[in-house]
């Protein structure tokens, strides 16, 4: 697996890893998951994840008064290679550096797995509201 930093270029290989991740929740009626993602890759800290050369994972970490994961995905035929946890750790790093001292981010209600992800990772559960699940990570 290779981590990097994404550019304007990865736009469409990471847009096609985050359909493929979240075709299957797509009966939620999630937002656009996948709309201006090359704004992300301009405006916000985004890394990438390549396997055989394709883009299968990314992550998109806004970095303002807060820290926040806006996005994360893994494609589903890339499960099992620790994409997940190499992102995260990456983005926990990036706003350590920046000087945050939490970093925080939202899931659906109804994404059951996703949640348990976050959890076993060491994220605590902070709120609900309407179908939104917040957790929060301490940095050390």
């Amino acid at each position: 697996m290779i981590l990097r930093r994404a550019i304007k270029d990865d736009a469409a290989g990471f847009t096609a890893a985050l359909d493929a991740a979240y075709a299957c929740y797509q009966h939620l009626g999630l937002p656009p998951v996948t709309e201006g993602i090359a704004d992300d890759i301009r405006d916000h800290s985004v890394w990438v994840a390549e396997l055989d050369g394709n883009i299968r994972g990314g992550i998109v970490l806004v970095l303002g008064t807060q820290a926040h994961i806006a996005n994360l995905a893994v494609h589903p035929e890339a499960g099992g290679h620790g994409i997940g946890k190499a992102l995260i750790a990456q983005a926990l790093a990036a706003a350590a550096a920046a000087g945050h001292s939490e970093v925080q981010l939202a899931t659906h209600v109804d994404m059951t797995g996703t949640q348990a992800f976050y959890r076993k990772a060491g994220w605590k559960e902070t709120g609900r509201a309407g179908k939104k699940v917040y957790f929060s990570k301490q940095l050390h």
